[in-house]
């Protein structure tokens, strides 16, 4: 592996292309973010330089990964994925570098490691933060060097391997507290893609939630499986703090459950508590509203039975904060202040922060 070279990739350059990028195969998702995530591994790809993928925990790093390997021209040599965070620290250089015989206590025979299994192909380390000092050090040789030296041995051989890197974790500040290697820092953020949560990704959500269903209903041998528009409402206005691995597990789940074909927010069972709809305690000592979507999307039996003709459409291209400001807005001709908050699982105080924060005008009729 040669010496990386820092790739200058404009990124007002690669908006303003993206509509010329389709999806990566096996990626799903037209939203802006991500067809500027496709142009940017488009670009990488064909290089051999290290690529840094940064993004949240479950917003599918390991599946840029093997996109950037299939558009690259290693694409019929090995892919290795290796999670950095699964393997003991005692095994991780044994693992990735691989040992000679008698290197330590239960090494009986000399074994290749991972690195070496990928000769000619793309090696994968996802959660590379959680790497310790020791196999930082190694690492970094293998990146500068395209060298790697088996535990117990003497001799260094050269490998032929691209490496991908991925984490969850703001490295530059591991890198300040003195966890992560400044240098390998630098050695491996050469080329850097920001995946996007998936509450950033707009109309995707959608389209992999139906997705996801169409598979599972399969699987499960129960076909004509669908969301209510309940469901789907319920599904947009949810945070998603577990990203794509979260709604694979929710809409599972669902398939597994449902005794209808027809699938409504209660048969999601998709838990207020934990949206960021009610990321802010109730500092005012009041209890924050807990429960599901099905209880958000009961009609009230007083005066708020039109509350679900002004819910915003579900088939809108809606962000967290915009379904926050529509209803808001749509609503609070008809409920107070304490009714709305309680309506989305959030404190009075919340509501009011988040008010200022979108400049929404408050109701001064119906302000209690």
């Amino acid at each position: 592996m040669p010496s990386n070279i820092t790739a200058n990739i404009n990124t007002a350059e690669l908006a303003s292309t993206a509509d010329d990028h389709p999806p990566l195969a096996g990626m799903i998702g037209s939203s802006s973010a991500m067809k500027t995530v496709y142009a940017r591994v488009r670009k990488a790809a064909p290089t051999r330089s290290t690529i840094l993928i940064h993004g949240e925990t479950g917003s599918g790093k390991e599946l840029v990964a093997r996109g950037i390997h299939q558009a690259s021209d290693r694409h019929s040599q090995p892919f290795i994925a290796v999670n950095c965070a699964a393997i003991p620290e005692t095994l991780i250089e044994a693992e990735l570098f691989g040992h000679e015989k008698g290197a330590f206590t239960g090494a009986a025979s000399k074994r290749s490691g991972l690195i070496e299994a990928a000769e000619g192909g793309t090696l994968f380390l996802d959660e590379i933060g959680e790497l310790p000092c020791e196999a930082q050090a190694r690492l970094l040789r293998f990146i500068q060097e395209s060298e790697i030296r088996r535990i117990g041995s003497n001799e260094s051989q050269h490998v032929n391997v691209r490496l991908v890197a991925a984490t969850h974790r703001n490295l530059r500040q591991l890198v300040q507290k003195g966890d992560f290697r400044a240098d390998l820092y630098y050695r491996i953020n050469v080329v850097k893609i920001e995946l996007p949560s998936l509450r950033q990704r707009g109309s995707d959500l959608l389209e992999i939630a139906e997705y996801l269903l169409e598979k599972a209903a399969i699987r499960h041998n129960k076909p004509g499986l669908h969301l209510l528009p309940e469901a789907v409402q319920a599904i947009n206005s949810y945070s998603w703090p577990g990203n794509v691995r979260e709604l694979e597990n929710i809409i599972e789940r669902a398939a597994i459950m449902s005794d209808h074909a027809a699938i409504d927010p209660a048969t999601l069972e998709i838990d207020i508590e934990a949206s960021h709809l009610n990321d802010a305690v109730n500092n005012t000592g009041q209890r924050p509203f807990i429960g599901s979507y099905a209880d958000l999307y009961q009609p009230s039996q007083q005066s708020h039975s039109t509350n679900r003709d002004s819910m915003p459409d579900p088939n809108e291209d809606l962000s967290l904060e915009d379904y926050f400001q529509r209803f808001v807005m749509e609503n609070q001709e008809s409920m107070n202040e304490t009714e709305l908050a309680k309506k989305l699982g959030i404190s009075r105080k919340c509501l009011w922060e988040r008010r200022q924060r979108f400049a929404i005008p408050r109701n001064k009729t119906n302000s209690k």
